[in-house]
């Protein structure tokens, strides 16, 4: 167990923000956050100086599986599945790194991201949290990529049950 001061938390609802909070974690869980108590003399402190505490960050557009260059889904359409996500697994963990603790993928090929989601479930620290939408279905080339694609929007009008 141990504890992390700061100078400030946002907390998300408070209209200003909590002065020299004291943050306790166990096992990788936070268990308490408090005001400028003194800690519990068994905890070891970590005070971090002039910093600002905040929850984690959620992403909820991303496409893990595009690069950041000008051409995303045309190099996609150039990787295979294993480097799609590789992509994707160092596209999360710079989104952690930046403070994303969850992603909401909103389009993947092939369901890559299913691996990616489960080995992250595992290990946390590789990266955010993600839900994940699999791969679009639709009738445009752009949706062939990031997934089956269909090849006209009657045939996707005549697979919907009503």
């Amino acid at each position: 167990m141990f504890a992390l001061r700061a100078a400030r938390l946002f907390d998300g609802i408070s209209a200003s923000p909590l002065r020299r909070p004291l943050v306790v974690i166990d096992n990788g869980q936070i268990i308490e956050v408090c005001g400028s108590a003194a800690a519990r003399p068994d905890v070891e402190v970590i005070d971090l100086g002039d910093v600002t505490l905040l929850p984690g960050l959620i992403d909820c557009h991303q496409h893990l599986v595009f690069d950041v260059t000008s051409d995303p889904v045309g190099h996609l359409a150039d990787r295979d599945d294993d480097s799609v996500l590789e992509l994707a697994r160092a596209a999360a963990r710079s989104a952690l790194s930046a403070g994303i603790t969850t992603v909401r993928d909103l389009g993947d090929r092939s369901y890559v991201l299913l691996a990616q989601r489960d080995e992250l479930a595992d290990d946390p620290s590789a990266g955010p949290g993600l839900l994940i939408a699999g791969s679009v279905q639709g009738a445009s080339d752009r949706a062939g990529l990031l997934g089956s694609g269909v090849p006209s929007s009657a045939r996707v009008t005549s697979s919907v049950s009503m």
